[in-house]
């Protein structure tokens, strides 16, 4: 199997320099494995169910989720109900994969292994009771070298949910709709505030770490040079008392929400894929997340060819919605947060770099 090829392989942009076999499992006519998989200087583990007719991963198929779902108790241990009659893929997934058993529960599929518990499992498990997140049924994991390792996990299934981002594109008037999803944000931040606590830090701190991560994103775009001294000038006027801290979401944006007939869903509280597990779990502001989601609007106002007008009124109406927030932080945040879209878009989609980019002038403009 070529795994350069798979949709879930996240290390396309370097060749692959070896695939050693961590662990195996007979399912059905499949094969479950865990694959140690080297390129360059970094070892990554996947998790894939093989399928030697096609030599081709086959978990987005219909036997493949089927199989998956029957033989899941022998791939390590089981933490509560994960059991089922009946899976069949979802499809359009990417990074992992998610399936539907029995209409009401979804299963995701870890592919990119990484040890501890997976933030997904570890927040929603912890705020179940939050009416604007899928509450976990189940989950799976696998012990190696002492550590365990997230495999899968059931959640309840958000029905008929449509994508934020695409709403967001297809509403005109979506002022409403972002009122109240700022509303739900506040609430599963407030969830999160009490199931793990919060710390107190410094605005130097925060300041601090927003100019370190400056530090790492220069380098990979040289767009961002001609800003350097404007945004290190912004971060540095951060001024004002401590400031709590606390588990996020930590990569909200639209596209990690869904709304149904009556209320807001947010989804996939893994935290930005690109960064190390340990660093995901670690607590951050708010603003964070509110940030994230400022830069998404920005973008469907991009993408949908709507003016800067229509951008900021959708903004202040999620903002209102959300409730009291340092401006002055979030402004800072938003700039983190647009800085690193530059890197992306740079490397992905150059087409797009004067979207964030102008972002950071705007803001840092006044």
């Amino acid at each position: 199997m070529d795994l350069s090829q798979e949709r879930f392989y996240g290390a396309k942009s370097e060749p692959i320099d070896s695939v050693d076999m961590e662990r195996s499992c007979p399912t059905g006519v499949f094969q479950w494995q865990i694959l140690r998989v080297a390129h360059g200087d970094t070892v990554d583990l996947y998790q894939v169910l093989y399928d030697e007719t096609t030599d081709h991963d086959c978990l987005n198929s219909d036997d493949g989720a089927a199989a998956y779902l029957a033989h899941a108790s022998s791939f390590g241990e089981i933490h509560g109900d994960f059991s089922g009659t009946a899976a069949e893929p979802l499809g359009a997934d990417q990074s992992n994969t998610s399936l539907i058993v029995d209409d009401d529960w979804m299963v995701k599929v870890y592919r990119k292994l990484e040890p501890g518990v997976n933030p997904d499992v570890e927040l929603l498990s912890a705020i179940g009771d939050c009416p604007n997140v899928a509450g976990v049924r189940g989950h799976v994991s696998y012990e190696l070298n002492g550590k365990p390792y997230t495999l899968a996990m059931m959640q309840q299934r958000i029905k008929d949910g449509k994508d934020g981002f695409d709403l967001a594109q297809a509403t005109e008037d979506f002022g409403d709709l972002a009122c109240e999803l700022g509303k739900a944000t506040r609430t599963v931040h407030d969830h999160l505030a009490r199931a793990f606590g919060t710390e107190t830090v410094t605005m130097a701190s925060i300041g601090a770490s927003l100019n370190q991560h400056l530090d790492e994103l220069l380098p990979q775009a040289p767009q961002l040079a001609e800003l350097e001294d404007t945004i290190r000038a912004f971060y540095h006027q951060l001024s004002g008392t401590d400031v709590e801290i606390q588990r996020i979401h930590g990569d909200l944006h639209l596209g990690q929400t869904l709304r149904t007939g009556d209320r807001w869903y947010l989804i996939d509280f893994e935290g930005e894929p690109a960064r190390p597990l340990e660093q995901r779990v670690l607590p951050d502001h708010r603003a964070r997340d509110i940030a994230g989601m400022v830069r998404s609007i920005g973008y469907v106002a991009a993408l949908s060819e709507r003016d800067q007008e229509w951008e900021q009124a959708i903004v202040d109406k999620y903002l209102s919605g959300y409730g009291p927030i340092d401006r002055d932080l979030l402004a800072a945040y938003v700039i983190d947060k647009a800085a690193y879209e530059v890197v992306y878009e740079a490397n992905n989609r150059p087409e797009l770099v004067d979207v964030p980019l102008r972002a950071i002038t705007t803001l840092t403009q006044g």
